[in-house]
């Protein structure tokens, strides 16, 4: 038999996921929407509201009997901190629960990355107290919390984040690589309609790609996919500073990149973040993959100025799961 603990949590977890995306709701709605009992949803709501996860936000309209209160989810009872990293670089975010920025900045080249990431959390914590939890994307490969691989010099490699973090300040910390939160992101952001998409970024470290399956971002026995500058002909050639870097060829690089994925993946769609060299090539692209692929089974292809706010919203899906 449950325990009286495990059965509130999981009335909790239903209350709660139910009023996520809702406006203010009363408990009766509540009630018809869960299918719990009224009183279940009452003494549950009640139990929210003590721990501030839960806040009163006004009355409904009165047909004549006394109104009901209308209850929402207390958007700064959790807030999490959004970290990116890219080489020397840092940029930082503070969020809510409903995705509100209550401070964010960067720092670029500022001495210590590691030195500079803690200073940063303990301040931020310092001034929000609330903070329940820190994701951090990272430019790289990375597994098991720790930078393996990094295209640029970065200074965390080897460094196991996670549990740094974690121990240093007592919260759920998540360390995930870059392009892995972006698919996260864009496949939520696309409401969530494909069943496998692959996002693909040229960045000042390389090109790297995301891929989401069924609803989960695949990272590889080893944390290893989407690692593309390790692809046959490719070493040297998908970094801009690199010397065997040819923008001449990069259509090139493309179409085999779209090629393999299709090839073996079959996504729906191929997310290209846009640059220089991806302006006015579209068509194409298209016309050469399909000199390969079969029309029928060729992924749409789309080039999107969305990289940004993909990444944010995919540290924000992660954040939620902590």
């Amino acid at each position: 038999m449950a325990s009286t603990i495990t059965v509130r949590d999981m009335n909790q977890e239903i209350v709660r996921s139910c009023m996520k995306g809702l406006g203010p709701v009363s408990k009766s709605s509540l009630a018809r929407k869960t299918g719990l009992s009224f009183p279940t949803v009452s003494k549950t709501v009640d139990l929210l509201c003590e721990s501030g996860e839960v806040e009163v936000a006004g009355t409904e309209g009165s047909s004549g009997g006394r109104c009901a209160a209308l209850y929402r989810l207390n958007p700064m009872y959790a807030l999490y901190l959004l970290l990116a990293v890219e080489n020397d670089s840092v940029h930082w975010k503070l969020k809510d629960l409903e995705g509100n920025s209550l401070t964010s900045g960067s720092t670029e080249g500022d001495g210590e990355v590691l030195t500079v990431l803690e200073k940063k959390v303990e301040s931020i914590r310092q001034l929000y107290p609330s903070m329940k939890g820190i994701v951090i994307g990272a430019a790289g490969m990375v597994s098991g919390g720790k930078i393996l691989l990094s295209g640029g010099e970065c200074q965390l490699v080897g460094i196991d984040l996670q549990a740094y973090f974690s121990n240093r300040f007592g919260l759920p910390v998540r360390v995930i690589n870059d392009m892995n939160a972006v698919a996260a992101g864009r496949w939520s952001s696309d409401g969530q309609k494909d069943n496998c998409c692959v996002c693909v970024y040229l960045g000042k470290n390389g090109m790297g790609a995301g891929i989401v399956i069924n609803g989960n971002v695949w990272q590889g026995a080893s944390d290893f996919a989407g690692e593309l500058s390790f692809l046959p002909d490719m070493p040297g050639k998908l970094r801009p500073q690199d010397k065997d870097f040819a923008p001449s060829r990069m259509l090139d690089a493309y179409r085999k990149i779209i090629q393999i994925y299709a090839s073996i993946l079959n996504p729906q769609r191929i997310i290209l973040y846009r640059n220089p060299f991806l302006e006015g090539v579209l068509e194409e692209l298209y016309q050469e993959c399909e000199k390969i692929i079969p029309e029928h089974s060729m992924p749409l292809l789309v080039i999107s100025d969305d990289y940004e706010k993909d990444y944010e919203k995919g540290l924000m899906v992660i954040a939620g799961s902590l």
